[in-house]
């Protein structure tokens, strides 16, 4: 009897510590997520003309995202961005092209380029927008982002607010000394945002752009 107790508590402290290990391997992916990519430009990216629509603008800041409750002045930042993206792509290629974000948020919804939460189904885009392609980077990779400005497409890139709060996404507009320069939905003012608010940190990549480039 004192023999089947004695394996039984060993059975249990095996059971303890693959737990524990699990745990210190979940919290450790989380971390290194948690940290998001450092992002410092490796190449000089003159400035375009910068198009720049806020999320809480009153021509469509009460537009909710597709059947979602969230809005476009709560949730509207990859909107705001992708729009405005769009919108400097095409002028820089003379395109007769020119959507507002809330243009752009009623065309997602009439496309169902929304899910029911009002996340954005990327394959569904380019119904939305003819014409167009989306890409989803699988890693944040700073040489994929310099490519990108240098073909002038705009990514957009997942950052969080002041660096360690709330997710929130940004356009990529070109660089200056300090780093990446950004057009943030949230800002109050027309001017470039430098990426560094945020800490110079993104956690995921994506771009919406024309077909051809």
């Amino acid at each position: 009897m004192e023999m089947h107790r004695k394996k039984g508590r060993r059975t249990r402290r095996r059971a303890a510590v693959c737990i524990c290990l699990l745990v210190a391997a979940v919290l450790l992916i989380r971390g290194r997520n948690a940290a998001g990519e450092l992002l410092l430009p490796e190449q000089k990216q003159e400035l375009p003309e910068v198009v720049y629509f806020m999320q809480r603008h009153p021509a469509w800041a009460g537009d909710h995202l597709g059947q979602a409750k969230d809005t476009m002045a709560s949730s509207g930042c990859l909107v705001c961005a992708l729009a405005a993206g769009l919108d400097m792509q095409a002028i820089a290629l003379e395109m007769d092209f020119y959507m507002t974000a809330g243009e752009l948020n009623k065309a997602f919804s009439e496309a169902d380029a929304y899910t029911e939460q009002g996340a954005v189904i990327w394959d569904r885009i380019k119904t939305a927008v003819p014409g167009t392609e989306s890409y989803v980077a699988g890693s944040v990779e700073t040489d994929e982002i310099d490519l990108f400005l240098s073909q002038g497409i705009f990514p957009v890139v997942k950052v969080r607010m002041g660096g360690y709060g709330a997710y929130h996404w940004v356009l990529l507009v070109g660089t200056d000394e300090n780093g990446y320069l950004c057009m943030d939905p949230m800002s109050e003012k027309e001017a470039p945002v430098s990426l560094s608010v945020f800490g110079n940190r993104a956690y995921a990549v994506r771009a919406v752009y024309f077909c051809g480039k």
